[in-house]
């Protein structure tokens, strides 16, 4: 196979154009002797050389250019263009992930034929911002693992635009939130943006409802790395994960409290701190959030421990829930 065919170059053309390079000057007839071939077809193998401007007309006769500025140029133009092939294919093989989400999220919408369907995590953040735009109601969901950086602008848009109109969310976060300054305050934000917020110490598996109509849970109940989420459409599993929710939402404690501060719900802090209590916070952690020394957190702790006739930190949340202090 001739090395110029990419160029529509046959075994032929290439003959004549090596010897146009070794005998520069002849004329036509003179290749055609040389190179046993009718007259004909040595021009037309001419003419093909010129196309590819590789040969150039000189007078009566044709002349071969040096490659380095023949051929080289031909070269880079294709190499150029592989180059953006590949970088066109390296696109497509980036998006596949994003398609077969697409597709397993349109074919899990007749839940009749496919009541679950395992998503992959690729998949699993098509399928949320797919679910949060085309379902309409109340929209649960926990948190346990939180990663501050990974939802995207356009779904973050999307959320603040749901909120601002009004639709109704609540999410259940982690508990040691509180110290870690960072995450609270990446769960002030969304609260300050509408959303329901309750922290609890041990956060089930993610899971999240939307509408009522449609539920992701973690495809890993327990300690275990989860790989990706099951997508659920019957209604009566939808309404099984939704009492998941309700059953840890009733246990756990409303943000609000947490934030504390003189001004706020009481002035000596006592719901605040009945709150940080319930949710295991460090005596730094109350008072860092309560604005208050923490020799102050630690008698305030004692003082309401003693009223409240509890042995542990936690029967003192407890008792608080059971009084109607919470």
């Amino acid at each position: 196979m001739p090395v110029l065919d990419l160029w529509g170059l046959d075994e032929q053309a290439e003959a004549l154009y090596r010897a146009l390079l070794r005998n520069p000057g002849q004329p036509p007839t003179w290749f055609a002797t040389h190179l046993e071939r009718p007259e004909a077809d040595v021009a037309r193998s001419l003419a093909q050389l010129v196309e590819a401007h590789l040969v150039e007309v000189v007078d009566d006769g044709f002349t071969a250019g040096p490659p380095a500025t023949t051929l080289y140029p031909l070269v880079n133009a294709e190499l150029a263009e592989l180059d953006g092939r590949r970088a066109r294919l390296d696109a497509v093989r980036a998006s596949l992930a994003s398609f077969a989400a697409d597709h397993v999220v349109g074919r899990s919408r007749n839940w009749a034929a496919a009541p679950f369907e395992l998503l992959s995590a690729a998949e699993s953040f098509v399928a949320v911002e797919d679910l949060q735009r085309s379902t309409r109601g109340e929209v649960v969901s926990t948190h346990p693992v939180m990663h501050l950086d990974v939802d995207s602008a356009p779904y973050t848009e999307l959320l603040q635009r749901q909120l601002a109109a009004g639709r109704p969310m609540r999410a259940l976060y982690p508990s040691d939130v509180v110290e870690d300054e960072r995450r609270l305050a990446y769960v002030r934000r969304w609260a300050a943006a509408g959303e329901q917020v309750r922290l609890i110490p041990q956060v089930p598996p993610a899971l999240a409802v939307f509408g009522g109509e449609v539920a992701l849970v973690s495809s890993s109940w327990g300690d275990g790395p989860a790989d990706g989420r099951i997508l659920l459409r019957a209604p009566a599993l939808v309404a099984m994960v939704n009492e998941v929710f309700q059953h840890y939402w009733n246990r756990a404690v409303p943000l609000r409290g947490v934030a504390g501060g003189p001004g706020q719900e009481d002035a000596d802090g006592q719901q605040g701190i009945l709150e940080a209590l319930m949710l295991g916070a460090k005596d730094e952690a109350i008072a860092r959030q309560l604005g208050v020394s923490l020799r102050t957190v630690r008698r305030r702790v004692a003082d309401l421990m003693a009223d409240l006739g509890a042995t542990s930190r936690f029967q003192a949340g407890m008792e608080a829930v059971r009084r109607g202090l919470l």
